[in-house]
């Protein structure tokens, strides 16, 4: 796959560090929400604003620091991280979930390993608890095709696939990635503004909705940004997620369509992609379904869903006619803004 090249305009230099904060929440976290204001509020690198996008109709939190400032917006996993951000006056937004903890010196390292590592944008791994047994890493394979591989340059890569594979043992604290975690990251606001990540809201359609992640850095990278991973930032994700039991045979449905959809758009239908690209992309992806149906039954037996023999054809079947319906083909490419 072709990449682009970096813009001219994003190789800033790293003088001011000023930022402001993006929050994305429904306001329900709680003592967890308050705890990442505190944990703002006492970086050793203050920011300059805090701003909290939060959905019409609810509830403004009841924790606060005092100096957050509430911005209604529309609701959605995507949308609530593809605003304009019109509040945002500088050149760096850090972005946070709203269970997330900072330790006091966390902003120091990521503006660090951006000054040092000359980065357009860093993420913490927040996933610390990685258990790299090998019962672990069968399971991941088994329900999300992910890897881990041994190449030293990256800690993740996406495959042709449309999965990714991650470094399991890192020799160093700062890596480069072509995705990472999307609970708190910082970014150059050129560069996030450079993505349109806006076209990506077809996402919030879906229930069970997943992957954000990998749809928004790996869109940076292929538009020839660099972006890094910080193993040791002291951050850590709290996380607040809703206690409802999950309907496991529609989220199952949804995730097999959406990883359908994803590798569709993102490695198959990239328009600098040669024929040659998309028949191995093709190739890769037809493994994965082959490996898929043969783990089938661990799924089944492991959830108790003897539907999922059912949903598994049917939901490839569904994102195939996504992709070719009308309304999908009214959303811009995913590399429509690479230059060449």
């Amino acid at each position: 796959m072709k990449m682009g090249t970096r813009n001219s305009n994003s190789e800033t230099s790293h003088g001011t560090r000023d930022y402001c904060v993006a929050i994305r929440t429904l306001g329900t976290a709680g003592e967890k929400y308050q705890t990442l204001l505190d944990s703002l509020v006492a970086q050793t690198l203050p920011p300059k604003k805090i701003l909290v996008y939060i959905p019409h109709g609810y509830p403004a939190p009841k924790e606060t620091v005092g100096i957050e400032k509430l911005v209604r917006c529309e609701k959605g996993m995507v949308t609530q991280r593809s605003l304009p951000f019109v509040e945002v006056d500088t050149d760096y937004i850090l972005f946070c979930d709203d269970d997330v903890l900072l330790q006091k010196d966390s902003l120091e390292k990521l503006y660090y390993s951006l000054e040092q590592y000359d980065g357009d944008c860093v993420a913490a791994q927040v996933f610390h608890n990685i258990d790299d047994s090998f019962f672990h890493i069968f399971k991941s394979f088994v329900h999300s095709h992910t890897l881990p591989h041994n190449n030293s340059r990256w800690f993740s890569i996406i495959r042709n696939d449309g999965a990714y594979s991650f470094l399991r043992k890192p020799i160093t604290d700062v890596m480069e990635t072509q995705s990472a975690p999307f609970p708190c990251f910082l970014c150059k606001k050129e560069v996030f503004q450079s993505i349109h990540f806006e076209d990506e809201r077809w996402l919030d359609d879906f229930k069970y909705a997943s992957r954000d992640d990998q749809l928004f850095f790996y869109k940076m990278y292929i538009m020839g940004y660099k972006i890094l991973i910080h193993l040791n930032s002291g951050i850590v994700h709290l996380d607040a997620k809703s206690t409802k039991r999950p309907d496991h045979a529609l989220k199952y449905f949804m995730q097999k369509k959406i990883g359908f959809i994803i590798w569709y758009r993102t490695i198959y239908r990239i328009a600098h992609n040669s024929n040659v690209e998309k028949i191995k992309a093709v190739i890769s992806f037809s493994k994965r379904l082959l490996l898929d149906f043969i783990f089938l039954p661990l799924e089944v037996f492991y959830y108790r869903q003897p539907r999922y023999f059912f949903d598994f054809f049917r939901s490839i079947w569904s994102g195939y006619v996504y992709v070719h319906s009308e309304e999908y083909k009214k959303i811009p490419p995913y590399d429509a803004y690479l230059k060449s």
